[in-house]
């Protein structure tokens, strides 16, 4: 499948939102309040709208759709190349999502979709070792990775202390680390470092880390997902600098 489609119902919607160029395919016989609305939004920006008998002729089997997909006529967003662009001041606190070699296309849309949801400013992703930004990023993050920006970096340890360099604290997140999330102070310009889905942290990165802290859970042993960890983690520092309760 073409790294052009973009499938689901969010992420057609984003995709119609932001006017991009391109086509709408309906699975023949679908029906609905969110199809027809997503329909009356195509149609009143003049995209094209075909329908279908099967979608998944065109988008191949197993893949979730949701009976709608998109066809751009350009490449999905390419990453962005200047950390230097997201390292200048703000009157508030600042937010940077370093991911540490997340190779998952789905867990990547999922830590993108909370970057979106918690206002990071912008994702830092290794540009080898990482998942591609293709449409199973796009439709997991349902539309974010085309809102929110990712910076692709080629040194990671360098970008770190970059970062450090521009006044954020770098903090990453690794089991049995002394501090607990809920007890680190995020009202400064926070660098959150989430590491690979098996291994975590690598040797190089946790080395440029300042402080390492740790999700309490009841179960120790049972570790979380690398996107569901990164949305308790994004969410705390929200909580701390918005004060909710």
């Amino acid at each position: 499948m073409s790294d052009k489609w973009i499938y689901g119902f969010h992420s057609v919607e984003q995709q119609l939102l932001k006017r991009a160029v391109g086509k709408v395919y309906l699975r023949d016989g679908r029906g609905g309040k969110r199809i027809d609305s997503l329909v009356t939004l195509a149609e009143s920006m003049s995209v094209e709208i075909e329908y279908v008998a099967d979608l998944d002729a065109l988008l191949g089997v197993g893949v979730q759709h949701q009976g709608i997909a998109f066809l751009g006529f350009h490449a999905p967003p390419e990453p962005s190349r200047s950390l230097e662009t997201y390292l200048q001041p703000k009157p508030s606190p600042r937010t940077l999502l370093v991911l540490d070699g997340v190779t998952d296309p789905g867990n990547l849309g999922a830590c993108l979709r909370s970057a979106m949801t918690f206002g990071v400013d912008a994702v830092v992703v290794p540009k080898h070792g990482s998942a591609p930004m293709n449409a199973i990023v796009m439709k997991r993050s349902a539309g974010a990775a085309g809102v929110v920006p990712v910076v692709e970096v080629v040194n990671l340890s360098r970008s770190l202390r970059q970062i450090k360099e521009a006044g954020f604290w770098v903090v990453g997140t690794a089991l049995g680390a002394e501090t607990q999330l809920p007890d680190f102070n995020f009202n400064m310009d926070t660098a959150l470092v989430m590491g690979s889905e098996g291994d975590g942290l690598r040797y190089n990165t946790r080395k440029q880390c300042d402080v390492l802290v740790e999700i309490p859970m009841q179960v120790a042993d049972f570790n979380l997902n690398v996107s569901v960890a990164t949305g308790i983690s994004l969410y705390e520092i929200f909580r701390q600098r918005r004060q909710v309760p």
